[in-house]
């Protein structure tokens, strides 16, 4: 079984399409297909997830420039959270890319979940490795390569389970995968955001987790 949400729904798709015979069945949970319309929804200006958290949105964005926000804010952060050499902006840049996560992590922001987020060695690891993977789009051949690569997993049991009001992950792309793979078990949680610890995810986590168990 493969088990991964979020960034892990990424890799658990790819090393799916890439290694179907070696996959008995799939638990995904809060859909992202690292296509660039995925990774602007919520770390660009004209995402979606900026207007309905802006305040969080400009607390993200302080540590840029504006001069250097435009064409695109993530290679702004990749500048000072990978090739720069720079620790002090570093951790800084870090510290406000993990806390905009955390603060929108769940369907009502969770002060414990900020704090972990905001936390030095939790930050810099969260910030890097996920700004690293998006400015190269995955490391994927082509933007839709997850969604093309669908046929060589379609016998494969499969459940989606996805926060109705996802902000960094919108349903859409949930819904996106599943009329691409009708056979998938789609579940759009109520009442829920991104996080696996939102109790409507992670109820439905465990019902398709004991659907396999049978």
């Amino acid at each position: 079984m493969i088990f991964g949400g979020s960034w892990g729904s990424t890799l658990a798709l790819a090393y799916a399409e890439s290694h179907a015979d070696r996959v008995s069945e799939m638990v995904l949970r809060g859909i992202f297909l690292v296509r660039r319309k995925d990774i602007e929804w919520f770390y660009e200006p004209t995402g979606g997830a900026a207007a309905v958290f802006p305040d969080a949105f400009h607390d993200y964005v302080e540590p840029i420039p504006p001069h250097e926000r435009h064409p695109s804010i993530i290679h702004a952060y990749h500048r000072r959270l990978v090739t720069g050499d720079n620790e002090e902006e570093r951790l800084r840049a870090a510290r406000a890319w993990s806390i905009w996560e955390g603060r929108t992590s769940r369907l009502n922001v969770d002060p414990a979940t900020v704090l972990r987020f905001a936390a030095d060695a939790f930050s810099i690891a969260l910030a890097r490795i996920e700004c690293h993977y998006f400015v190269n789009n995955g490391f994927l051949k082509w933007d839709s390569q997850l969604l093309d690569g669908v046929d060589k997993i379609r016998h494969i049991p499969t459940y989606i389970i996805h926060g109705r009001y996802d902000l960094i992950c919108p349903a859409s792309t949930a819904w996106e995968l599943h009329r691409a793979f009708p056979e998938a078990h789609l579940r759009i949680v109520p009442n829920a955001g991104h996080s696996s610890f939102e109790p409507g995810i992670t109820h439905e986590l465990i019902l398709a987790t004991d659907a396999f168990r049978r």
